[in-house]
């Protein structure tokens, strides 16, 4: 089977139907997208763990990473993958397949499609799905959208850059960055 790995983009925010969350997974180049309707408490949840929100308390997440690292496990990988238990509800009953790894055995284990996610940022691992679902279950992303997914795609790269820049004291690079970083906001 064939799998197709995404990368989290923007996340967009509907005021019809009392504001409706949605983040689009998308495939780097690729004109579909994977979106992902959040409730509220799931928008929350993703904001607060993707570090767009300020940390006043321990989610449960950070928590779950923070105890999965202590004991040496690895997160290798986020599968998605449609449950045929789940007919439709919540997520159109795709879930999370996660890949662990101990140091000596690799376990599977079923999580929430959004919670595997949340998982995948924190452990900064792929996030992957099988052509056949992206291909029946993606839609196409009209240019705007495409536009801003570029421009979130570009900005973490930066950002990710600029971090790497100052965790190795190379300070002149990461002023040239951070210039990058700002030109491109100020082109909103």
């Amino acid at each position: 089977m064939k799998r197709v790995r995404l990368d989290i983009g923007a996340v967009a925010a509907s005021p019809e139907d009392g504001g409706s969350f949605t983040f689009f997974l998308y495939r780097e180049g690729m004109e579909r997208c994977l979106p992902v309707p959040l409730t509220p408490p799931q928008m929350h949840s993703v904001l607060s763990n993707f570090k767009q929100l300020p940390q006043n308390t321990v989610s449960v997440h950070s928590l779950l990473a923070k105890v999965i690292q202590d004991y040496r496990i690895e997160l290798l990988e986020v599968s998605i993958v449609k449950s045929e238990d789940v007919e439709y509800g919540e997520n159109n009953g795709f879930m999370s397949e996660l890949l662990f790894f101990d140091g000596e055995t690799e376990v599977k284990e079923l999580a929430g499609f959004v919670d595997g996610i949340i998982l995948s940022k924190s452990f900064s691992c792929p996030i992957y799905i099988s052509e056949e679902l992206m291909d029946r279950y993606a839609t196409d992303i009209d240019s705007q959208s495409k536009d801003l997914l570029d421009k979130e795609t570009v900005l973490k790269k930066l950002k990710e850059e600029l971090q790497e820049a100052i965790n190795n004291e190379e300070y002149e690079r990461a002023s040239e960055i951070s210039r990058k970083i700002e030109n491109i906001k100020n082109k909103q």
